[in-house]
């Protein structure tokens, strides 16, 4: 894919994810997280096996950029209904 685009995928699936991270912490530590910090509160794993086989973990953020490759439009509130 072209890099510029997918410079602009990579910087919405942030956006994206730090959105995400503020809807599920409380609303006293929406101050704490910034940019430069949440990846710091998301240490999972990017994947997790189901049965054999090895998949993307859904709301992690390789998953959203592989999502936004595919519908480069969505928002938040189209992902949350895909999942």
């Amino acid at each position: 894919m072209n890099p510029k685009q997918m410079r602009k995928i990579r910087n919405k699936a942030k956006l994206i994810l730090l959105t995400w991270v503020k809807t599920v912490v409380k609303k006293e530590q929406h101050d704490t997280i910034t940019p430069e910090k949440f990846s710091v509160l998301i240490k999972s794993p990017s994947y997790q096996w189901q049965g054999r086989t090895l998949v993307l973990q859904p709301m992690s953020y390789r998953w959203i950029v592989q999502t936004l490759k595919k519908h480069p439009d969505w928002t938040l509130e189209d992902l949350k209904q895909n999942v």
